[in-house]
């Protein structure tokens, strides 16, 4: 089920309506742009930062710890893309050829919206701290996020309204 909100959620908010789902996956963090402090990075298992260009970054962390890390209170994305893969699944950050963005991104706003990565179940995305994005595989992800939110839309219903 895809799904928008079109009010922005610090992510401490949303994960918090997966009550706990988060932290049977790990997590691919892509094209961020925010607050996340480098005294944070010992939470990943592996990250690429490039200091110059923060969105070309990327991060991979359990469930477990991103939770941890959203409820810090010195952590904020205006931007970016949270992608949700199994646990026994390895990315090697180096190799990474699906990388997820957000930002200048067409394929959210078309008639069935796809999660970027082919071996990701969830995607989550920060929207310019306007909006907050949930594709899903994952019902009670999903379900989850709609009983929390309930001002949500379809993505599919919202994509067919004119503007």
């Amino acid at each position: 089920m895809n799904t928008i909100l079109e009010d922005f959620y610090e992510l401490r908010e949303i994960l918090s309506s997966f009550d706990n789902l988060q932290n049977n996956y790990n997590w691919l963090l892509t094209d961020l742009d925010g607050s996340l402090p480098d005294v944070y990075l010992d939470y990943f298992i592996d990250y690429r930062t490039y200091p110059k260009e923060a969105r070309g970054s990327i991060y991979w962390i359990t469930g477990e710890k991103l939770t941890e890390l959203a409820n810090k209170e010195d952590i904020y994305f205006a931007w970016g893309v949270f992608s949700a893969f199994n646990k026994n699944e390895h990315i090697d950050l180096d190799m990474l050829k699906e990388e997820p963005y957000a930002d200048g991104n067409p394929n959210f706003w078309v008639e069935r919206p796809k999660i970027q990565h082919s071996k990701a179940t969830t995607e989550l995305v920060l929207w310019d701290a306007g909006l907050v994005l949930l594709l899903s595989k994952d019902e009670k992800i999903s379900t989850n996020y709609r009983n929390k939110f309930k001002e949500f839309k379809s993505l599919e219903v919202y994509n067919k309204e004119p503007f």
